[in-house]
Parts: structure tokens; sequence; C-alpha cells
């Protein structure tokens, strides 16, 4: 059994300083948003074995936000190629990882919504600083593919 865990970065400001959507900052919500979803990992005790992060500012700030008050103990990779991937860039990156362990992986959306879709054959709204875990009767990443995912969690903090 494998368990992906996905998140989509929390809520972000419009526009960035330097006018590049890499660059985005989070906003207030999206801090406290981050915080929240924090708790509830806490709270639930998620903690992947492996975590690839998009290098984009957003995402990488949503991690360091949530690891404020949940520190995730293994190890964390930030992968170019998160950065606004779509679904098959996705898939492709998770049914190609080796090792054995669970996963969590934080980008973007059309292609976090769309991947869950995918593997669900299930339409979920996924709104900023969502995280869904699909698990997966599997031995190997290589294994999953359209539809085997059963949904263990959907989290998507309340507004506030």
């Amino acid at each position: 059994m494998l368990t992906l865990h996905i998140l989509r970065h929390a809520n972000t400001l419009s526009n960035s300083k330097t006018g590049e959507d890499f660059d985005r900052e989070l906003s207030p919500k999206g801090l406290k948003q981050s915080e929240v979803l924090g708790s509830f990992l806490k709270m639930n005790n998620l903690q992947p074995e492996v975590i690839f992060c998009s290098s984009a500012k957003r995402t990488r700030k949503t991690l360091k936000e949530i690891q404020k008050v949940f520190k995730f103990e293994n190890s964390i990779e930030f992968e170019d190629d998160l950065y606004l991937a779509s679904m098959g860039e996705m898939f492709d990156i998770v049914s190609n990882l080796s090792s054995k362990r669970d996963a969590l992986i934080i980008g973007h959306n059309n292609g976090i919504a769309d991947l869950i879709t995918y593997l669900t054959d299930d339409y979920l709204d996924i709104p900023t600083c969502t995280f869904v875990s699909l698990s997966f009767d599997v031995n190997n990443w290589n294994e999953i593919s359209k539809g085997l995912a059963k949904m263990d969690v959907y989290f998507s903090p309340k507004e506030g």
C-alpha cells in the first residue's frame, strides 16, 4: 500500500514585486490557511516520508509556514519541474518514484486538481491550501494508474 499526499499552495497575492508569477508571495489569508493546515497535519500526524515541492516562492513559503506548526521530519526536495506542471507531468514524476515510501507533492493548479481527478475518477474542487491523501493498493509507484486511488483525506482550511 502506497499513499500520495497532494497539497495545493496557500492563497497568494495577485502580483509579485518582480512582476514574475514564480515570485508571488502568500497573502495574509494564505498565511492563516497554512497555519490551520499545519495544525490539522499535526493533530492527525500526517507525516509523509518524502516531500517534493515546486521551487516557486509560494509553494516554498506554504511549506515553511506549515512547518512553523508541524515539522516534517523527512527529506524535502525542491523541484523546478513541479512549477505549473500539468497533470501528465506530475503523473510522470509520481509514477517514476523509485522509493516505496509515502510521498507528498506540493504544487499548483490546474495540474493538482487534474491529477486528483485522474487518479480517483472523481472531480473535486481544490481551493488553495487543500490537502488530499490518496492510497493505492500497489507495491510500486509505477503500478498506479487512472482511477486506482482511494481518497483517505480531503482537508481545505476555511476562510478566516
